[in-house]
């Protein structure tokens, strides 16, 4: 108990140094920050916008074929998904991501075990659906990157293609050698078998969050291509796992950005300008998919 409370404690602390180290930032970058925040071109962030949207509609369509119909589109799985997304970017300690169960439970009775088994099985479809698209990045889109760097990318983004398939084969283990630890393990086997509808969705998903970031680095004034875009989404996944995370996702954003940049030739300096300009601008699009939850959470209770 004593080392589990250590591990948290050292979350908690981290992660509040991550905002208030950001916060320092963007105080004595506020003028050059100011100047940037004034260049970001509307009809772009407009664009980001509603590919923001169509991620999380595809989000919701995905969220209802996984609960095989138990949940309506609209306005059940709208609602879960914007609410969860919301609470995912805002909450520190990477706490939000865990109230997809509740959230579900409140909305439509569904137990918290069933609700835990649905948010393994997004998380597990984000992952190995990304794969994908960093195979095809690495391969076809990214000559900016090095040689080294492009291999290690597209090896590592096989590994996640075939993670279903893992994590499927542990599941079969379980049941089969280890009878023991059945009821904590097995349960892997069944959210391992994703089919290709659910497959089809999640590619979806990412395509559209590609979109969004295509459209927001172009609004700051940011010239890259596709395959530099996905390898940005790629460098901030790492990030997006951990247990420390500022508010606002504040720290993990401007550290994958820096980072990705950084590989493809950009500054430090230059790359941290343009974390903090795109940050102001995913805020925005939070804020939307937040204030939607909280109109659909109206319907609920009218």
């Amino acid at each position: 108990m004593d080392k589990l409370w250590n591990v948290k404690l050292a979350q908690r602390v981290l992660s509040f140094l991550l905002v208030v180290f950001i916060l320092v930032i963007a105080v004595y970058k506020w003028p050059e920050l100011l100047e940037a925040i004034k260049k970001v071109r509307l009809d772009w962030t407009a664009a980001g916008l509603g590919c923001y949207l169509v991620n999380y509609l595809f989000r919701a369509i995905r969220l209802r074929i996984i609960s095989v119909s138990r949940l309506k589109l609209w306005p059940d799985t709208i609602h879960t998904v914007c609410f969860h997304g919301f609470v995912t970017y805002m909450l520190p300690f990477r706490t939000g991501d865990l109230a997809l169960p509740i959230i579900l439970k409140a909305v439509s009775d569904i137990r918290l075990a069933d609700g835990g088994k649905m948010l393994f099985k997004v998380r597990l479809l984000d992952f190995s659906t990304l794969g994908f698209w960093m195979l095809g990045a690495a391969a076809f889109l990214c000559d900016s990157i090095p040689l080294p760097y492009r291999v290690a990318w597209f090896l590592i983004g096989l590994f996640m293609c075939f993670t279903p398939v893992i994590v499927k084969h542990v599941g079969v283990f379980a049941r089969t050698r280890l009878r023991g630890f059945l009821n904590y393990i097995s349960v892997f086997e069944t959210v391992g078998k994703v089919n290709l509808l659910e497959c089809s969705v999640s590619l979806g998903i990412w395509a559209a969050v590609g979109a969004c970031f295509y459209c927001t680095t172009r609004a700051i004034g940011l010239t890259l291509g596709m395959g530099d875009i996905w390898f940005i989404i790629t460098v901030q996944l790492p990030l997006q796992l951990i247990p420390v995370q500022g508010v606002a996702n504040a720290g993990n954003h401007e550290g994958g950005w820096v980072a990705a940049l950084s590989l493809i030739g950009i500054p430090a300096s230059e790359g941290l300008m343009f974390a903090l300009t795109s940050h102001a601008i995913l805020l925005i699009y939070v804020m939307v998919i937040g204030l939607f939850a909280l109109f659909t959470q109206r319907i609920f209770r009218s």
